[in-house]
């Protein structure tokens, strides 16, 4: 990640110059294959991921250069990685709108390096917490984009320093372009902890008991015997 962070160069030296407003940028969706293990069959059960409209992060922290705004892209992610293991996947924006999940899955994100991911998948009658699963990764210094536009920036500085007015505009272009790197590091790394998260769910012990129905108690069972 620090790999990574240092081809978003510019922000500092910028800001320097002048202030602007923060730019928002959105996490795009990334399609995840299966990840069960092998031999594993669907867990029977309805998961609603909850894609939190609030749920966002400022990077790099000490430039507030950009936004990361993460829904619905992560829980889009998310709800791609776990089709291969669930019955039933929907994304909800709120826990209210899950009537008819069996599971609540609510992901957490912390940013570090590596960064980590977690999901929790809560039962949203009992609101008791079935099972947490979490993975780490580190953004792919190494992916397509990563250092796009780095030799159009250095222009453009230039041309600041040359020509003063242009600050504002240039500036803008700029923040765009970090915050199209970083996604370009940051959006491989979210697909692969992803994926990693649905693999260690299809094998968990707390969700397959969750998903295994429960005998009746040998009152109820003789009741409807008759």
């Amino acid at each position: 990640m620090y790999k990574l962070a240092a081809t978003i160069f510019f922000g500092p030296v910028m800001f320097g110059i002048a202030g602007c407003t923060t730019l928002h940028r959105e996490l795009a969706t990334q399609s995840v294959p299966p990840a069960a293990a092998v031999g594993t069959d669907k867990l029977p059960l309805a998961i609603a991921v909850l894609a939190d409209p609030s749920m966002t992060f400022d990077y790099p922290h000490y430039w507030k250069a950009f936004v990361e705004d993460l829904n619905p892209g992560l829980a889009n992610t998310l709800q791609s990685a776990f089709r291969g293991n669930f019955q039933n996947v929907s994304v909800v924006e709120a826990e209210k709108s899950a009537s008819g999940a069996d599971l609540v899955a609510s992901p957490t994100l912390r940013m570090s390096d590596p960064m980590k991911l977690t999901v929790t998948f809560v039962d949203p009658r009992s609101r008791r917490i079935v099972a947490e699963v979490s993975s780490e990764r580190s953004c792919d210094g190494n992916a397509p984009g990563v250092y796009d536009h780095i030799v159009t920036d250095l222009f453009l500085f230039t041309a600041v320093v040359v020509f003063p007015p242009s600050d504002s505009i240039i500036t803008r272009q700029i923040q765009k372009h970090d915050a199209d790197r970083f996604n370009a590091g940051f959006a491989p790394a979210v697909a692969q902890m992803a994926s990693d998260i649905a693999y260690k769910a299809s094998k968990d012990r707390n969700l397959q008991n969750f998903a295994t129905p429960r005998d009746p108690p040998p009152a109820e069972a003789a009741l409807n015997s008759l």
